[in-house]
Parts: C-alpha cells; structure tokens; sequence
C-alpha cells in the first residue's frame, strides 16, 4: 500500500470534503474517488491507496470550513487544477435522484467556496469543468438515459403528462 504525500492527501480531504458536503457519500461518488485516486494520485499502480485507507479519509467527514486550510497545503498550479477537476466530478455524481438537480444545494456552496479559494480565473475554471464533464462515467443504455431526460414529469399514479 503506497504512502500518500502531505499535498496528496490534502488533495483527497479537499475531495472528500466535497463528497461529504450533503451529508452523504454516495455509492457512485465512492467508485468515482476510488477510480480518480487510483489515476490521478498512483498512476493506476496496484499498490495505490487500498480501500481501508480510502474509507478511513471518507470517514474524517471534515467541515466545509476546513477547506481553507486545506488548500494552503496544496502544491502549485497543477495541484490546484486537480483540486477542482476531481471536485467538480463529484458534484456532479452525487446526485441522490434524477428529480434532484445535477448538484444538490449543499455540494454546490462546498465547491463554490473551494472556487473562490483556489483563486483560478474564470476562463481556466471553465476549461476545467468542461474536462471534468469529459470525464464523467457516461449513462449506459436509452432506458437510463429517458429516465433522467423525463425525471419529475408525472407522478407514478396520476397518468397524465408532465406537470
């Protein structure tokens, strides 16, 4: 099991974080921080971060507040670009519902607050997102797809059109 540095792991706590923000940790935002440490933090390295150590950082379950402190340790621009990429990734997986917003409320003011700490300009902050987008798992098959598309247009037992 490979050992984390400093700036690595107050990179994960800034995603963990993130995750957290709403209260949970979803089963996709945990497959999503788990495949993105596993890249971005080993290099797809079977002797990457095991899962025990991975659950043990979801398990801090720090305060949006500490993001500040957080980002200090961060090292450098690319650090920093990470920092957002991979949060912005989990925002945008955490959603509990197809009727929810693709960011829930609570996740968002987290990543705000982490934009505005990491002071990137705006047009860098979009190229990043947009990347970030790019690499979300994609939804697999029409049926999943239609039922996001169609999320909140009619109640199970009403039969009418959408509302």
């Amino acid at each position: 099991m490979a050992e984390l540095t400093a700036a690595q792991a107050a990179l994960l706590r800034i995603v963990c974080t993130v995750a957290w923000a709403d209260g949970e940790c979803s089963t996709a935002e945990r497959e999503l921080l788990a495949e993105q440490v596993a890249t971005h933090l080993h290099g797809d390295s079977p002797s990457g971060l095991g899962e025990a150590q991975l659950e043990a950082f979801l398990a801090e379950r720090l305060p949006v507040a500490g993001l500040d402190a957080l980002v200090s340790q961060l090292s450098g621009g690319d650090a920093r670009q990470l920092a957002l990429k991979l949060s912005y990734m989990m925002v945008r997986v955490g959603r509990r519902s197809p009727a929810e917003p693709s960011i829930n409320a609570q996740e968002r003011v987290a990543y705000r607050h982490l934009v505005e700490l990491l002071g990137l300009d705006d047009a860098r902050i979009q190229e990043i997102e947009w990347a970030a987008e790019a690499d979300l798992p994609r939804k697999q098959g029409l049926a999943q797809l239609l039922a996001e598309l169609t999320a909140g247009w009619r109640s199970p037992d009403d039969g009418r059109g959408p509302t």
